[in-house]
């Protein structure tokens, strides 16, 4: 149980150099949408206060810096069949596709507008 939505807790969000930053709903419902659909969802990257966005190389208007965006796994199910159904159930958003050898992951945001790409 989450103390933000039923499957994710605050601290799931928490800057890896410890800072916090409110967390925007709208991106809260987005991700409980996708964890309701695919099952486990981890977030490997939610708030980036300004300097650790700096030192991991992020834009520097980043939607992380304002709590607006996060990066995730999906258990048991690819990157790009994540990005697939949130490109179709989130068509006014930013997403992300990054794929590794390890995997990959979705960067999904609540921005205003359209934007999609592959990193």
């Amino acid at each position: 149980m989450g103390d933000l939505t039923p499957h994710f807790s605050s601290r799931e969000f928490h800057c890896r150099d410890g800072s916090t930053h409110l967390i925007d709903c709208r991106l809260l419902a987005m991700l409980e949408a996708i964890r309701c659909c695919f099952g486990p969802t981890t977030i490997t990257s939610g708030y980036r206060s300004p300097e650790y966005n700096a030192a991991v190389g992020g834009a520097p208007d980043s939607f992380h810096l304002r709590g607006m965006a996060a990066d995730i796994q999906v258990a048991n199910t690819t990157p790009d069949v994540v990005h697939a159904w949130a490109d179709e159930h989130f068509p006014v958003s930013g997403l992300g596709l990054y794929l590794s050898d390890q995997g990959g992951w979705v960067h999904i945001d609540c921005r205003p507008s359209r934007a999609r790409w592959t990193g």
